[in-house]
């Protein structure tokens, strides 16, 4: 779970390669438009829900074999965004942003919003800056597997850290269908290998493969996970947020969010205060 927090948050900054070398090229340019067109996905759809399946696993160097596999629910509505990731639930709206551990029982209210929804998936930097910086490094190839779409870029050797990145997409709609990563990383952590079998071998990068599948697109019938008042309350008394009713036993935790600024849109008679 970890490792997939992690990834989310960090792929957005971190991808690394690009295509420009086929014979004859596909046109750079059409490329980044078609890309711009499923990154629009996660920053302009109104009323959009779907579900992403998240796997990541690694080779079996040594045994390290690493497999985890994460089912998360979205919706976008602009630039609002819900989505349930396990037992963990992130809400953003126009005024707040709600992280809900339910493992930890633990509220947390901020203003500290993603700068738009897209940064969620690894795709906007690859198309905001990577591709142009790379182009020599990558092979770009534009074919169709069943009914989807599929760019993917190739590394021309192993000087760069991603392997291969592809993109499947609706050719109509240009709703993702999925997202594939192959990486090297540094082999670490070798003190328990033995001396002498590291003098007999040649060490190789370990490759880690992540894969997000997305599915079952609909429209939700409610937007209630947006709604303040879903989370929270104004206590005009103490001139301080404090928990809905269902979060009464969760810890209750606020950063940047000042009690005299709040949204009359979601003050209510304060319940009665027995904590």
């Amino acid at each position: 779970m970890k490792k997939i927090k992690i990834i989310l948050t960090l792929s957005a900054v971190a991808i690394a390669s690009v295509a420009f070398a086929q014979s004859p090229p596909p046109n750079l340019d059409s490329v980044k438009a078609e890309l711009y067109k499923v990154n629009k996905v996660f920053d302009s759809s109104y009323y959009l829900g779907f579900d992403v399946n998240i796997v990541y696993s690694s080779d079996t160097l040594f045994g390290r074999f690493e497999h985890e596999e994460m089912k998360g629910k979205y919706i976008l509505n602009r630039h609002n965004l819900y989505y349930k990731m396990g037992n963990i639930e992130y809400a953003q709206n126009d005024s707040f942003v709600y992280n809900i551990y339910h493992d930890e029982r633990m509220l947390m209210m901020t203003k500290d919003a993603l700068a738009s929804n897209s940064m969620l998936f690894p795709l906007k930097e690859f198309v905001d800056s990577i591709i142009t910086l790379y182009d020599s490094l990558y092979t770009i190839s534009i074919d169709t597997v069943d009914e989807s779409k599929v760019i993917a870029f190739t590394a021309n050797s192993g000087n760069v850290p991603y392997k291969r990145f592809a993109i499947y997409f609706e050719p109509e709609s240009h709703y993702p269908d999925k997202f594939e990563m192959s990486m090297t990383d540094a082999l670490y952590n070798l003190d328990d290998i033995p001396d002498s079998i590291l003098q007999l071998i040649r060490l190789r990068p370990v490759e880690k493969r992540i894969t997000m599948t997305f599915s079952n697109y609909y429209h939700p019938k409610t937007l209630e996970m947006f709604d303040d008042a879903s989370y929270v309350f104004f206590d005009r008394l103490r001139k301080r947020y404090k928990p809905a009713e269902k979060f009464r036993a969760y810890r209750f935790m606020t950063n940047g969010v000042e009690g005299e600024e709040y949204d009359e849109s979601i003050e209510i008679d304060a319940p009665p205060d027995d904590q």
